[in-house]
């Protein structure tokens, strides 16, 4: 054909052999499951006609006429005897023949398997390597850690004088170990210092606990006072909001006359109660010699005026009740009116005790009749405050006193219970004291 002479034979023998070749290069030879050679690999030489010259295999009559069709259709995918083949054609210059190559799926696909299986083996064992080599590192590398947490864990139970691991190296790890051991440092002399502290405040509590057992010594405590008459009753109360405070009330009788005061010393605490026990002992001094109410007040204002250094003063009402008449005569130093007869008591405006030297301080008087109560009680009542900063005030004070039918006991327990019903659990603070008198007229 074309002048051109052809060995077959040779042709033939050419193909079988390149086909070897590519089946040993693609390890075809090694796989157990290929029995025979023609189903992978094969190479046919066909005619202007289709009709095979040379080759191992043939095609089956629609694929060849596609084949001869068109001049080169590259890879194309084919059932050939119920298997799947890539095929691939070429025309041959100057012949009129066309070389078809036919490539078994598994064949074209077989190195991407053994590839992919290398690569899995790669990446597993790699992993595996990695894996052993990081947990050795980091165990390695947290076992300082190890020792520093058992340290760590005596420290905390209190055992502030264990020693702590060294390390030689200097990284991240000496140097929490080194901040570690700053902190227990810190933490044994705080601890002391703690020690200390708790002792000196329990010592201060204790005194505080003595003086206000001392402070409320020094006040009235036995009800009823005068068990042996029938024509006064009294009761009174002092709740310091600390463990001593600044209120103070205080009565006796001499000469047939009730004397009785009741005050309330700026300020709280310790000096406070230094300032409450020097007004009532000059209360009882000065009342022993005088029964006139303003004159008490007077004296009592001079001498704590005169060493008043610290600028304290007090809120005083001093009365003298005749228990034979019920006349009542009074003196107020800037302290809450009373209440008598459900109402209010007019007082006088005057300066606290201990402001000014040589005051005048007036005196009122008015009449107590049989049955009534006089109720006297300092500011910590009206300024009681609730969770809401409302304050108690004097209208509530005023709504309990002209309700109330009974004994002066009987009125303080029910102001206390109205004031405790009204703060809830508000912590108090100001001292809270009140002071009830019941008269009754002797015939």
């Amino acid at each position: 054909m074309y002048g051109i002479d052809l060995n077959l034979s040779w042709i033939e023998q050419t193909i079988a052999n390149d086909e070897k070749v590519v089946r040993h290069l693609s390890l075809l030879e090694d796989n157990p499951e290929k029995t025979d050679e023609g189903d992978d690999f094969f190479i046919q030489i066909l005619d202007s006609k289709g009709k095979k010259i040379a080759g191992s295999a043939s095609i089956e009559s629609k694929v060849l006429k596609t084949i001869m069709e068109e001049d080169s259709i590259g890879f194309k995918k084919v059932k050939l005897n119920d298997a799947t083949y890539y095929i691939s054609s070429k025309r041959i210059a100057r012949t009129g023949w066309t070389m078809v190559v036919a490539q078994h799926i598994d064949f074209v696909l077989l190195e991407g398997y053994v590839l992919g299986f290398i690569l899995a083996f790669i990446i597993i064992v790699g992993g595996i390597v990695m894996f052993i080599f990081t947990s050795r590192w980091i165990r390695r590398a947290i076992k300082p850690l190890g020792f520093l947490s058992d340290s760590a864990r005596e420290v905390a139970m209190g055992n502030f004088d264990t020693p702590l691991p060294t390390f030689k190296r200097q990284d991240e790890i000496a140097q929490l170990r080194d901040s570690f051991s700053t902190m227990q440092q810190s933490l044994k002399q705080y601890v002391e210092e703690l020690k200390a502290s708790t002792a000196a405040k329990a010592s201060i509590e204790s005194e505080l606990n003595v003086a206000h057992s001392i402070q409320m010594s020094m006040l009235p405590k036995t009800f009823p006072p005068f068990p042996e008459r029938n024509d006064i009753e009294l009761y009174g109360t002092l709740k310091p909001a600390k463990a001593v405070g600044g209120d103070l009330y205080d009565f006796f009788i001499r000469d047939e006359k009730l004397f009785f005061c009741i005050g309330d010393v700026s300020g709280k605490g310790v000096p406070a109660s230094l300032v409450m026990a020097v007004t009532r002992t000059l209360f009882r001094n000065v009342a022993a010699h005088t029964a006139e109410p303003n004159h008490i007040v007077q004296a009592m204002n001079d001498a704590i005026s005169d060493s008043n250094d610290n600028n304290m003063f007090v809120t005083l009402f001093v009365g003298v009740l005749d228990l034979h008449s019920g006349h009542l005569r009074y003196s107020n130093a800037a302290h809450n009116p009373p209440y008598l007869r459900g109402t209010v008591l007019p007082v006088d405006s005057n300066l606290p005790v201990g402001v000014m030297t040589d005051w005048n301080y007036t005196e009122q008087e008015t009449e107590m009749t049989s049955g009534s109560i006089l109720f006297l009680y300092t500011d910590g009542l009206t300024e009681a405050e609730n969770a809401q900063h409302e304050l108690f005030g004097e209208k509530r004070v005023s709504d309990v006193i002209s309700s109330f039918e009974g004994s002066p006991e009987e009125l303080i327990e029910s102001m206390t219970g109205a004031v405790r019903q009204f703060v809830g659990g508000t912590e108090q603070s100001d001292d809270l004291t009140m002071l009830a008198i019941k008269y009754r007229l002797q015939q």
